[in-house]
């Protein structure tokens, strides 16, 4: 049975990855996400690879919008702001010089590339155990159980999915009352949703129970005609706590994340039936069909699937030489 557990707060696309996006009225929920999120990327020439924020830092300090209205899978041109204030549009010759010099290294901007072109996602090496341990800034490997074996196994070759700029999976959702959790648990950080860049950012109804999206995940949660499967809890790396645009740096936001959600906040989905959504939109949730064998194993079997990845990452490190 269907719960009504909140509304569209806000929408949020991201029109290069890594940069600053930009809020929307309304949007399509096309099969592969939210239309036009990240539909660009920016490629480190002298690694050799697409890079990202984890590498790239400084792209948080950028902000980006498309120059043209987004109709179907066409990526328009996008306008970018550079931290000074002055504005290049990627259709501009000079445009992937002008971030460069910003930036300090070489790069250049590309609009999304075909599935089939393997080589423009492939990483300059394999990513293991020590290159995910540098990724979430921590010691031990993170709880990557949310994440699955197929997934993993693509982006321990691949900079993002193939065909793809997302991290993961097609959309994040997060709730306030999740942001307003971590708040009360700790007071001095900043838990600002630009922090954790959402596609759907809902108000919750319920303010009593924490991280209620968390709750969601295997249900399916429908707003209008739109059909969206909760996948699976988002594990976080290191870049809520960077410094962006308006943004100081906080570590505290990581550390309290780290101590009290075992890196986890919001949830990952896909799509199961596309369709527009707009800002006020009523959301409903439908959990799952109840299963005693599943709520049973379903925590060890966690467990179990959290080891096994990280024996395999570890075994990327020796067979790659890291």
């Amino acid at each position: 049975m269907s719960k009504l557990v909140g509304h569209i707060k806000q929408l949020w696309r991201y029109p290069v990855k890594s940069m600053g996006g930009e809020t929307l009225e309304q949007a399509y929920i096309a099969p592969y996400g939210l239309q036009a999120d990240r539909g660009w990327i920016l490629r480190d020439e002298t690694a050799g690879e697409l890079t990202v924020v984890r590498k790239t830092p400084k792209l948080l300090h950028y902000q980006a919008r498309y120059a043209d209205k987004v109709e179907g899978d066409n990526i328009p041109a996008v306008i970018i702001t550079l931290p000074d204030g002055s504005e290049v549009r990627s259709d501009d010759p000079n445009a992937s010089m002008k971030v460069s010099d910003v930036i300090g290294k070489p790069l250049t901007l590309w609009p999304l590339q075909p599935k089939s072109n393997r080589s423009h996602y492939r990483l300059a090496g394999m990513n293991g155990a020590k290159a995910m341990k540098r990724q979430f800034a921590s010691k031990e490997l993170p709880d990557l159980s949310s994440i699955s074996w197929k997934l993993l196994m693509e982006l321990s070759l691949y900079v993002t999915p193939l065909g793809r700029y997302y991290d993961c999976y097609p959309l994040h959702i997060l709730t306030d009352n999740s942001l307003e959790s971590m708040r009360n648990i700790e007071p001095e950080g900043d838990f600002c949703v630009e922090r954790f860049r959402p596609n759907l950012f809902i108000e919750s109804l319920d303010k009593e129970t924490p991280f209620d999206e968390f709750q969601w995940v295997d249900g399916t949660l429908q707003i209008g005609d739109t059909v969206i499967k909760c996948e699976s809890r988002t594990v976080r790396c290191s870049m809520p706590a960077q410094p962006q645009a308006n943004l100081s740096k906080d570590s505290k936001v990581v550390r309290a994340l780290n101590a009290h959600t075992n890196r986890h906040l919001g949830i990952n989905a896909s799509v199961i039936k596309t369709g527009n959504v707009r800002v006020g939109d009523e959301v409903y949730w439908t959990p799952a069909k109840p299963s005693r064998l599943r709520s049973t194993f379903k925590p060890l079997a966690g467990k179990v699937k959290n080891t096994l990845l990280h024996n395999t990452l570890k075994a990327i490190d020796k067979v790659s030489g890291n």
